[in-house]
């Protein structure tokens, strides 16, 4: 998830990529499939904002009007879920890099302030992830997609999602 640093003057930034993928555990099949990203994922949700290009991705599933909704849904959660496992991401690594120059003993405020800020992001991938097999429990039953024998209705979904892209 992180690019080269680059050295600035004194400080050091890391440049951190943006098209941050699934969790493992959630959309990773182990076949290749499940790698959203969240470019993908912003197009995918344009393009679903029509009807049109809703009843084109829900072609093969019945009853397309009723399952427009619960596929927006489905693609919102979604991307929600990797914005905030990305941001988990960037305040780790800030975490990481300002621990590892800290000096040992009591924590500054700074380090405290990150570790909260930690806390609160890991806080919001959580109720993400909640939201995220919500959305793909109401789609996968709604729609009929088939989920294999020890597959999540999450998993099933990104992959469904994924072949859209």
């Amino acid at each position: 998830m992180r690019g080269k640093p680059r050295i600035y003057g004194h400080a050091l930034a890391l440049q951190l990529r943006v098209d941050a993928t699934i969790a493992p555990g959630h959309g990773e099949t182990g076949d290749g499939v499940g790698k959203l990203t969240m470019a993908g994922l912003e197009a995918l949700r344009e393009r679903m904002a029509a009807d049109e290009h809703c009843d084109t991705a829900l072609a093969g599933l019945a009853r397309t009007q009723a399952l427009r909704e619960p596929l927006r849904a489905l693609v919102r959660a979604q991307h929600l879920l990797l914005q905030a496992e990305h941001d988990v991401d960037q305040v780790a690594d800030v975490l990481r890099r300002d621990q590892k120059y800290a000096p040992a003993g009591r924590p500054s405020i700074h380090i405290v302030q990150l570790r909260k800020q930690q806390a609160a992001a890991r806080q919001v991938m959580l109720v993400a992830r909640q939201r995220l097999a919500q959305a793909a429990q109401t789609f996968v039953q709604a729609s009929g997609l088939p989920v294999k024998a020890g597959q999540t209705p999450s998993a099933a979904a990104a992959a469904w999602l994924q072949s859209l892209g």
